[in-house]
């Protein structure tokens, strides 16, 4: 029988986290899903941990370790639900999510993709809760990924581009933008864990996948979201030269980075770095 949601987890190394995000769903009061776990060549007993859940509802996958863009592309092909959705293996669903995602997909019988709101949850900080304001951008889903639903017809046109493992979600979401706005409903179901990105511009290679992917988004896309997307490209050349300058390593590669991103994009630059050096 067809699950109403197919929802989608890849992970990696998550045995710590992902017994969160597994019992959050099976928590929903909409019962109607089925949970795709695509493990991506995890070696820490991740598969022991979910291989202990017996609802029947839970399928778990394993390859061999592909990136995020292939795991996710994979949950996709095994899909049954006739509405996807993706969670990341340690962040979590409020009880209430596929409820309130169901009765949206009700309402609004046009739209492919339909989102809620997002708790960001960061220790030692306040919550913050992600914008539900409707407004011009809303032809552009951006943000919300991990509380969105989107139509299984959408994949028949777009799949996640496996060449990026950093904003890979990201990219996804403005792709189908272009052809499907997204729908926002007023409440706020999900929770994200959010540890810092200090990692990730400490990485090479990171770092260099972020980059593509930031340009190759820049090379097709032409809506309101290009002035975010410029001022995010030079934000990634800022946070590594402050790596390398904290490092002593690498420093003038970094350098001419930051003067090739300026000459890019001058006006972005300038106005990314004065917010950068007020934060």
């Amino acid at each position: 029988m067809q699950p109403f949601f197919s929802i989608i987890v890849p992970t990696y190394n998550r045995v710590h986290t992902i017994g969160r995000c597994i019992d959050s769903i099976l928590k929903q009061t909409f019962e109607d899903w089925e949970l795709i776990i695509v493990d991506d060549g995890s070696t820490d007993g991740t598969d022991d941990l979910i291989k202990a859940y017996t609802d029947p509802r839970i399928r778990y996958v394993w390859q061999e370790n592909q990136e995020r863009s292939v795991a996710r592309n994979h949950g996709v092909s095994l899909a049954k639900g006739e509405w996807i959705c993706f969670q990341d293996s340690d962040d979590e669903y409020l009880p209430n999510h596929l409820e309130v995602l169901y009765q949206g997909i009700k309402e609004n019988p046009l739209y492919k993709v339909i989102r809620t709101g997002l708790i960001i949850k960061e220790e030692g900080k306040p919550d913050i809760k992600t914008s539900i304001v409707i407004s011009k951008y809303d032809c552009v889903p951006y943000e919300c990924f991990t509380v969105g639903a989107f139509h299984r017809s959408i994949f028949s046109v777009y799949s996640f581009d496996t060449r990026f493992y950093v904003s890979e979600d990201f990219h996804f979401l403005l792709k189908i933008g272009l052809l499907y706005p997204s729908k926002v409903l007023e409440q706020w179901t999900g929770i994200y864990y959010y540890e810092g990105s200090s990692k990730l511009y400490t990485n090479e290679s990171l770092i260099t996948s972020l980059r593509k992917c930031y340009d190759d988004i820049l090379d097709w896309n032409h809506t309101l979201v290009v002035p975010y997307i410029k001022r995010q490209r030079c934000f990634i050349e800022m946070k590594y030269l402050r790596h390398c300058y904290l490092n002593k390593s690498g420093i003038k590669k970094a350098v001419l980075n930051n003067l090739k991103i300026l000459f890019r994009f001058p006006n972005s630059y300038i106005r990314t770095i004065i917010s950068y050096i007020l934060r």
